[in-house]
């Protein structure tokens, strides 16, 4: 019987990969002929003996010993007093006591300057310190304590996913949702209201920019604790009875936006941030026939206004 073909075009050597591959599928059943002529040096494996066993024990010990001293190192860099985790978590402590310390020295320092002010109105005026105190109080300019309630919003839970998506979606709280339950509380007769320590006035806004929720142009994040004082049980039940606790109950059930109450006897809201103080006069016409300046805009009073829509993100 001729034995087979041991020449191979493009200089294979008949025991190359694509030498058998062409054999096989040129002749399936003189493979194994074609293969008695391997050269056996071919699959010739390391010896498996005691030595050989021992040096590679020996080797994985030391690879191993070599990665428990590195690590060991690493760590000990990252928890050193002077490593650089360390020393950022120190600045970062040390700006925070700073900061309180400014704070205190700025409700002193406003304090003073408020005794000061009630010493000069009421030379001028006896009843000047008693009017601005209220003045100030309804812009709330100073802060307030008393009985009030805490409405908590929060984003849902993640919903349950649909194939092929791993997370579900979560409903977010938006600026609309916010800006109903503001103007409840304010229907019910809150006396102050604050939304994660931002008080509100007759002239504040409630906005969204991008992702996030704008009180008074600075971002806050959920969950969002609206502080109101007055009354709670007349708060809690007006709320509820009224539009607003529809409203909440809706996106309680269809979106799965949690809410909650909380009852307190004494609740602080600060003060608003004090704005840059500034004056406006009408120019005279440069020449005749220019236009005349307009009078200045007195600040909007009543309530947030609110969306007409509520979004949806994930």
């Amino acid at each position: 019987m001729r034995g087979p073909q041991r020449s191979t075009p493009h200089g294979e050597t008949p025991y190359s990969p694509t030498s058998l591959l062409r054999a096989l599928t040129a002749d399936p059943y003189g493979v194994d002929a074609l293969r008695e002529h391997e050269d056996p040096r071919a699959e010739a494996a390391p010896p498996d003996n005691r030595a050989t066993r021992s040096i590679t024990l020996v080797l994985a010990i030391l690879l191993g010993f070599a990665v428990a001293v590195a690590v060991a190192d690493l760590r000990a860099d990252a928890v050193a007093e002077d490593s650089p985790r360390a020393l950022l978590e120190q600045e970062v402590l040390d700006s925070r006591e700073e900061i309180d310390d400014l704070e205190n020295r700025q409700e002193v320092l406003e304090g003073e300057i408020g005794d000061a002010q009630g010493e000069v109105l009421d030379k001028a005026d006896s009843g000047a310190s008693e009017r601005l105190a209220a003045y100030e109080s309804a812009g709330a300019g100073v802060a307030m304590s008393g009985p009030g309630v805490v409405l908590s919003l929060d984003d849902s839970v993640p919903l349950p996913s649909s194939p092929g998506v791993d997370e579900g979606t979560v409903n977010r709280v938006t600026d609309g949702d916010l800006q109903r339950a503001v103007n409840g509380l304010w229907a019910a007769g809150a006396e102050a209201i604050a939304v994660n320590g931002q008080r509100l006035s007759t002239s504040s806004a409630i906005r969204t920019a991008g992702s996030a929720v704008l009180v008074d142009f600075r971002p806050l994040s959920p969950p969002y604790g609206i502080t109101a004082l007055g009354d709670p049980e007349t708060l809690r039940s007006a709320v509820d009875a009224g539009e607003t606790g529809d409203y909440l109950s809706e996106i309680s059930a269809r979106f799965g936006i949690r809410t909650s109450w909380d009852a307190g006897e004494e609740l602080t809201v600060p003060a608003r941030a004090v704005g840059t103080l500034r004056e406006a006069s009408v120019l005279e016409p440069e020449r005749e026939g220019a236009p005349e300046a307009l009078p200045t805009a007195e600040p909007a009073t009543g309530p947030v206004p609110e969306d007409e829509t509520r979004k949806e993100s994930e």
